[in-house]
């Protein structure tokens, strides 16, 4: 019983720690590059930038250097809540097993007051 405490308050204490700035930051940049306005943007800024025919190899190394970035910044964010899902699971796991360990004794009573009555 005690280790499936302890295995919710980890997750609640992970819960509570707050997120570093560069975590937050790391999540919105996720959220927002992940969006439908997101994708409509660069969709217009890609048709504005080639209808008015500037340097298409300018266009080229700065969408390199955004994917670069943007890369960078969403496996962190994955990083991040990886860790928030292996402690999710294995709270849950503790759960089921304790579940699993209540639904056993219940059993052996059960079993114990049938053996009683015959």
């Amino acid at each position: 019983m005690r280790k499936y405490q302890a295995e919710h308050a980890r997750l609640e204490q992970y819960k509570k720690s707050g997120l570093k700035t560069t975590e937050k930051a790391a999540d919105s940049i996720a959220t927002w590059s992940g969006s439908w306005n997101f994708l409509m943007l660069h969709i217009i800024w890609f048709a504005l930038w080639l209808a008015l025919q500037l340097n298409v190899g300018l266009l080229t190394l700065i969408v390199s250097l955004e994917a670069i970035i943007l890369m960078n910044v969403l496996l962190m964010a994955q990083t991040r809540q990886a860790k928030k899902d292996d402690l999710r699971d294995e709270a849950d796991y503790q759960a089921d097993k304790h579940t699993a360990d209540k639904m056993d004794e219940l059993i052996r009573t059960i079993k114990r007051i049938e053996k009683k009555i015959k």
